[in-house]
């Protein structure tokens, strides 16, 4: 079985190939969380999610780190499955993303576990940075 070839959805192509600037992919600032408040969630360093062009990304908030394997659904939701640490235990669970009004919205939920919603603003435009 040969190497899996992510392709970037065509919401997020512009027909000259390149990406719009209003699709999923880049690093967001996490700014809440239903199950957890800012301090936890920047307990470590500033809590975000990023994605990538390949469908991976990453999602460090308090003492979770999350590795992502994602892609783009056909009602256009960014649909993740991830792998990772909450403190020192291995977890895993899956999670979907969505823009609302310039913000990435979604929810995620650990395998057996707790699940959070969760709002995201673009890197560069969060606040306390």
């Amino acid at each position: 079985m040969g190497a899996r070839q992510h392709r970037p959805p065509p919401s997020c192509v512009n027909p000259d190939g390149t990406f719009m600037q209003n699709n999923v992919i880049g690093k967001w600032r996490l700014i809440e969380m239903e199950q957890w408040d800012q301090e936890f969630i920047d307990l470590v360093e500033p809590g975000f999610i990023s994605l990538q062009k390949s469908g991976r990304g990453e999602m460090p908030f308090g003492a979770v780190s999350l590795e992502l394997d994602w892609e783009i659904n056909e009602a256009g939701k960014a649909e993740f499955t991830f792998t990772g640490f909450d403190e020192i235990d291995e977890t895993s669970g899956k999670d979907w993303a969505a823009l609302a009004q310039g913000r990435l919205v979604g929810q995620f939920k650990f395998h057996q576990g707790n699940k959070s919603g969760f709002i995201a603003e673009r890197w560069k435009a969060a606040k306390d940075l």
